[in-house]
């Protein structure tokens, strides 16, 4: 009997040895490694069944198959894709819990799941998937290399600085629209010449459409969309060309303010073209604020030409 007990436990550790490894987060195993800062957009429709496509970011901290985080909606105060009680939040944010099975990703607000649920496929540094109940899609990409463990960490070579990151919240600014309280603006830190790009190495090209933008808005409108999904198209068929995405705005507000705006309104375009499947590696952003207007007549069609996010591009 003792010979048998043996010979039935041998398949099981064998079984056991050739299971793969699962990853290992905070000491408990987890599937899929979702922790860190993610950008993205979500994609919906408004009044009219317009398309409306606002501009949001993700912080996940993970441990095993469970995560907690923040997710921030630039402009969701007036996007009628979004519930209202997510609306309500603003730019604060929402509170967020993460189930991981796989490569499926739980998605609900710490509250209530009623208020917002999503079920979301990740792969690698690409998460997307759908709102529940809603037709939204939510499009994202992890802007920093997940955490290491402690024994890649001292295998790895030095750690590069991630690519600058907007800010939480969208100051007003010092001349604001009618009824807009005027906020204080802290300028934004300056780069060095060495980490921005070189604009004279990159030259324009009519295959390549401008987006444009609302006045004190880095979201996304609609036209913009279908500008950045003909862009995607181009770019997908010339994966030797690399792209500046240039930020500019009118010139109402500080040249402090306006500098931040345009680098939100270059990031805004760059994280739809990631997250629509165009390589980090190939894109970069600059912003000349209110610096390099198109048309200089005062008029508010002219305002709405210098409002815009603009690509070049260079070969590999």
């Amino acid at each position: 009997m003792r010979a048998l007990a043996v010979l039935a436990v041998i398949p099981l550790l064998v079984a056991c040895a050739s299971a793969k490894p699962k990853i290992m987060v905070g000491g408990l195993p987890a599937d899929s490694d979702i922790s860190g800062h993610w950008s993205g957009s979500w994609v919906g429709t408004g009044l009219f069944q317009a398309v409306r496509q606002e501009s949001l970011t993700m912080d996940i901290t993970q441990r095993g198959n469970a995560g907690y985080g923040r997710l921030v909606l630039d402009g969701a105060v007036a996007a009628e894709s979004v519930p209202w009680a997510v609306r309500q939040q603003g730019l604060g944010g929402i509170r967020v819990f993460a189930t991981v099975s796989g490569s499926k990703v739980k998605l609900v607000h710490e509250v209530d799941d009623r208020i917002f649920a999503a079920d979301m496929t990740v792969d690698g540094d690409q998460m997307m998937g759908q709102i529940n109940g809603r037709r939204v899609r939510l499009l994202l990409a992890r802007q920093a290399p997940a955490p290491l463990s402690s024994q890649q960490s001292a295998k790895a070579a030095p750690l590069q600085m991630p690519p600058r990151v907007p800010v939480a919240a969208e100051p007003v600014p010092t001349q604001p629209e009618p009824g807009l309280a005027t906020v204080a603006v802290a300028p934004p830190q300056e780069e060095s010449a060495a980490q921005r790009p070189r604009s004279e190495d990159y030259v324009a090209t009519a295959e390549l459409k401008p987006v444009y933008f609302d006045f004190d808005k880095a979201a996304l409108r609609p036209d913009a969309v279908d500008a950045l999904t003909n862009n995607t198209a181009w770019l997908k068929e010339n994966a030797d060309a690399l792209v500046l995405i240039e930020g500019n705005c009118d010139e109402r507000g500080t040249a402090e303010y306006n500098l931040a705006l345009g680098d939100r309104r270059a990031e805004s375009a760059m994280a739809y073209l990631e997250a629509n499947g165009i390589p980090r590696e190939r894109l970069s952003t600059i912003s000349y604020g209110k610096e390099r207007p198109v048309c200089t007549e005062n008029t508010e069609e002219c305002k709405t030409q210098n409002r815009r996010a603009d690509f070049r591009i260079k070969s590999r």
